[in-house]
C-alpha cells in the first residue's frame, strides 16, 4: 500500500509539473501570426478609409492631419460637397491617409490611432467626421478615449478601441503612411493626389475651395 500510495504521488506531482510547463509554453506561443494580423489590421482599415467607386478611374488620395485646422476646413466645407457629387456617384474613388504632423499638432497621431482603430468595428468614416467636426472638444487636452467615450461610447465598444491602440498596429499603418507620404513629397497638410489609372494626373497642396478641387477632378474625369 505504501508504495503504490508512493507512485500515485510521484504520477500526481509529474501531472502538475507537465501541466505548468505545458501552459507556461502555451502562454508564449503566439495565437496568430502577428504578421499575418497586422495585414489583415491594414486590409481592414483601408477598405473603410475610402468612398466611392473601388473601380473608378480617377482617384483622390487625401493626406491629412485631424488636429490640422485646414483640414478641418476641407473636410467639412469642400471635400463633404466632392464625396457627395462624386463619389458616392460612382464617379472616382477617394482615399484617406495619415499624415499628423506632430511637431505642431500634438495630439494628431493619437487621434489617427483611435480614427484607424475605429475601423475594425466598421466605424471609421462616423468617428472621422466626429474628430473633425468637434475638432474644438478635443485638442486642447487631447484625451481621445473620453471624447470618443462620450461622443460615440454608444456606438463604439470603447474596450475594443484601446485594446486595438495598445496592440501597435494602428501606430505601424500610421508611420507607414507617413513614410510614403515623405517618399512622394508631403510635407504639409492638407495635400491631395489626384490619379487617372496608374499615372498621377495633378497634386495639390494646402487648402484649396470645393471649385479648384473640382475642377481639377473635372479635368481628370475629361482626360483633358
Amino acid at each position: 500500500m505504501q508504495k503504490i500510495g508512493l507512485k500515485v504521488k510521484y504520477i500526481s506531482t509529474l501531472l502538475v509539473v507537465f501541466s505548468g510547463v505545458f501552459f507556461l509554453t502555451a502562454g508564449l506561443l503566439p495565437v496568430k501570426n502577428s504578421r499575418a494580423s497586422y495585414d489583415s489590421f491594414v486590409n481592414t482599415v483601408n477598405s473603410q478609409r475610402q468612398v466611392g467607386n473601388p473601380n473608378a478611374d480617377v482617384v483622390v488620395v487625401v493626406y491629412s492631419d485631424f488636429q490640422c485646422p485646414w483640414c478641418r476646413k476641407l473636410e467639412i466645407h469642400d471635400l463633404s460637397k466632392i464625396v457627395k457629387n462624386y463619389a458616392v456617384t460612382g464617379k472616382i474613388l477617394i482615399e484617406y491617409r495619415d499624415f499628423p504632423l506632430v511637431y505642431i499638432h500634438p495630439y494628431a497621431f493619437k487621434a489617427a490611432e483611435y480614427a484607424d482603430c475605429s475601423a475594425l468595428q466598421g466605424k471609421y468614416l462616423l468617428v472621422r467626421g466626429l474628430l473633425y467636426n468637434y475638432q474644438d472638444d478635443w485638442n486642447v487636452i487631447g484625451d481621445i478615449y473620453y471624447f470618443l467615450k462620450t461622443k460615440a461610447g454608444n456606438i463604439l465598444n470603447m474596450q475594443k478601441e484601446e485594446s486595438c491602440v495598445k496592440s501597435g498596429y494602428s501606430k505601424r499603418l500610421i508611420d507607414s503612411n507617413i513614410a510614403r507620404g515623405k517618399d512622394i513629397g508631403v510635407k504639409g497638410t492638407p495635400m491631395l493626389f489626384i490619379y487617372k489609372g496608374l499615372m498621377l494626373y495633378k497634386t495639390q497642396k494646402g487648402y484649396s475651395p470645393y471649385p479648384v478641387i473640382k475642377s481639377l477632378i473635372d479635368g481628370a474625369l475629361s482626360g483633358s
